[in-house]
Parts: structure tokens; sequence; C-alpha cells
């Protein structure tokens, strides 16, 4: 992927400690733009709606039941909003945790959906993301993530 002048997107700025997974974040928000334009891929709450699905998505794949996972719902929302970034941290330990104990190594298993993702082309995704739209999976008034970041 790269910028409307051919360039490749700058990695975040991570004080000087750019890692693989920087890399994979910024090749993911750019083929996001392409799959889904601006607002979808900018927005911190579409993305968060998107999170949930594949984390609901997992725990189906580990066998969870969809009761306790409503029960959950509700767990959380009763409680005090947290702050993004240790979210993010504690869904990445979270991660972690799952993919050991499945035996699975959560970077290789990144890496190939990376992969998986970019190899399809992009009308897949854009029609994906609008039946999801079409089914109320949208938020149309989101925060977004301005565009120098």
């Amino acid at each position: 992927m790269s910028t409307q002048d051919g360039t490749p997107p700058a990695a975040p700025d991570r004080g000087g400690a750019e890692c693989e997974r920087d890399r994979r974040q910024v090749q993911t928000h750019a083929w996001c733009l392409a799959a889904f334009g601006d607002h979808d891929a900018r927005s911190v709450q579409q993305r968060g709606i998107r999170l949930a699905e594949e984390a609901i998505e997992t725990a189906q794949a580990c066998g969870c039941d969809p009761a306790m996972l409503h029960r959950l719902i509700d767990h959380v929302y009763a409680k005090p909003v947290g702050e993004l970034a240790q979210e993010l941290g504690g869904l990445g330990v979270t991660l972690l945790a799952l993919a050991e104990a499945a035996g699975l190594s959560a970077d290789q298993a990144e890496r190939r959906e990376v992969q998986r993702v970019l190899a399809k082309p992009l009308a897949h995704f854009a029609a994906r993301n609008a039946a999801k739209k079409a089914a109320g999976f949208h938020t149309s008034a989101a925060k977004t993530v301005p565009p120098d970041r």
C-alpha cells in the first residue's frame, strides 16, 4: 500500500522503536482506507465494532456460550469506560494468553491473516462492509483519527 504520492505510509511515531508489527499496522490501515474509505478506516467506533465482531467470532471458535457473552456485554458496560490505550494493551495480553493456551503463535496467525486479506480483491471486502452497513452494524457519527496520525 502507498500514500497518494506513491510513497509507503509512515509508521506511527513510536519514539524510534518501530517494529514489524507497527509496519503491519500501517499496512493494514492503508488497506482499510482502500477497502472501506476514509470514514470507516479512521472511525475509532467503527474499528471497535469490527474488533468486537472478530472477538465474538474468536469466542465462538473457542466454544464459548453465547448467553454468557450477552451477559458479559451488560457486565462490561455497567462499569466506567476505560482508557483506550490501556484497553488495547489488555486486549493484546489476552490475545497472547489465548494463543498460548491454544498452542498457537499469535504473531504467525496475525501475519497469515494480513497476507490472506491483502491477497483478496478490495471489492470482496467492500461488498462485505456494505452488507454489514445494510444490516445496521455501522456508526455514522463516529469519532475518527486525524489523517496526519
